[in-house]
This record gives C-alpha cells, sequence and structure tokens, in this order.
C-alpha cells in the first residue's frame, strides 16, 4: 500500500468528516497531558496531587467505556459523538477559565477530570463504531490505518507542542485551545 492508497479513504466525503473530527479532538487530546502536569503541580505543589487527578481521569474513562461501547450501539452514534465533544469542550473551557483567572483548585481538577474522561469514554466507541459506516468496505483497512497514523503522529508531536505553548502562554491556554479542539470536531461531525 503505498502514500496515495493510504489517504484514498479522504476522497470519501462523509469519512473525511469523521477523520476531520477526530483529528480535531485529537490534537486537543494530545497537548492537554503535559498541560495537565503543569497546571496540577502549580496549584498544588504535589506529585501525588498530580497523580490523584490523572487515576480520576483514567478511573472515569475505564469504569465508562463498557457502558459507552453500550450507549454507541444503541443511539445514534453521531449523537453520542456530539454531546460528548460539547461536554468535553464545556469541562475544558470551564478549566481553562479557572486556571486563566487563577481560581482553579485541586477539588475542581479531581471533578473536572472525572467528568472529561467519563465523557470520553462514551466518544472512542462511539467513533469506531461509525467508521464503516461512513467509508466504502473496499477502504476499510485504508481508513482505520490512517486513523491510527493520524493518532500516533498527535500523540508524538503533541507534548512538543505543549510545552511551548506552555511557555508562551501559559497552562489555561492549552486547555482553551482542547475547548475549541472539540467545538471543530463537532463541527465537522
Amino acid at each position: 500500500m503505498g502514500l496515495g492508497d493510504s489517504l484514498r479513504p479522504l476522497e470519501e466525503r462523509r469519512f473525511r468528516l469523521l477523520w476531520l473530527g477526530r483529528v480535531s479532538s485529537g490534537v486537543g487530546d494530545a497537548i492537554v497531558p503535559i498541560a495537565y502536569a503543569f497546571a496540577v503541580i502549580s496549584i498544588n505543589h504535589s506529585a501525588t496531587a498530580l497523580g490523584g487527578v490523572l487515576a480520576a481521569l483514567t478511573i472515569a474513562r475505564v469504569s465508562f467505556t463498557l457502558f459507552g461501547g453500550v450507549v454507541a450501539d444503541r443511539l445514534p452514534r453521531r449523537a453520542v459523538m456530539l454531546a460528548t465533544d460539547l461536554i468535553r469542550a464545556a469541562v475544558q473551557a470551564f478549566t481553562a477559565v479557572m486556571l486563566i483567572t487563577h481560581n482553579m483548585t485541586l477539588p475542581l481538577f479531581f471533578v473536572t477530570a472525572a467528568i472529561f474522561g467519563a465523557a470520553s469514554a462514551f466518544f472512542a466507541p462511539a467513533s469506531d463504531g461509525l467508521v464503516p459506516q461512513t467509508i466504502g468496505a473496499q477502504n476499510l483497512q485504508a481508513a482505520n490505518a490512517l486513523i491510527g497514523m493520524s493518532r500516533n503522529t498527535l500523540n508524538v508531536f503533541g507534548p512538543a507542542v505543549s510545552g511551548g505553548l506552555i511557555a508562551l502562554a501559559g497552562t489555561g491556554w492549552v486547555f482553551a485551545i482542547d475547548a475549541v479542539s472539540f467545538v471543530v470536531s463537532a463541527l465537522f461531525l
């Protein structure tokens, strides 16, 4: 499979919009982990607090993933994805405002991380289930490969971009960019 073949799924409009939505939300997902580290430590000065916030996010995501898959199978997948994008945008916008105004607290980090993690648990199963509905069978393998390649590329470059953004503007603005990324994702969906 050549480079041209791997991009062929983008010729199909429905998949292209789904892919653009996933890449948009993936940009924010790739830059936020570093911002979490700097933001939590700047508020609490404790690696234990950071571990607790990340645990709240992960436990919520893991706890709700099975339920998220059931919901994604029973409700329109696009609607589930739109709802989770809007919830995640609101959570990250709230976090950004609280950080920028210096009003963020550790308990708020626990709450926002848990809500964000739970919402993310609904997005992934709905999105994965929607891919075959947006692409022809002949392009399904290439479509899945393109999604994986895009996600991995974002995961490689996201932390570096995040570090630069934190140095230039601060952690609150990284969360603001993440919030915007979810709104852009919702628009594509």
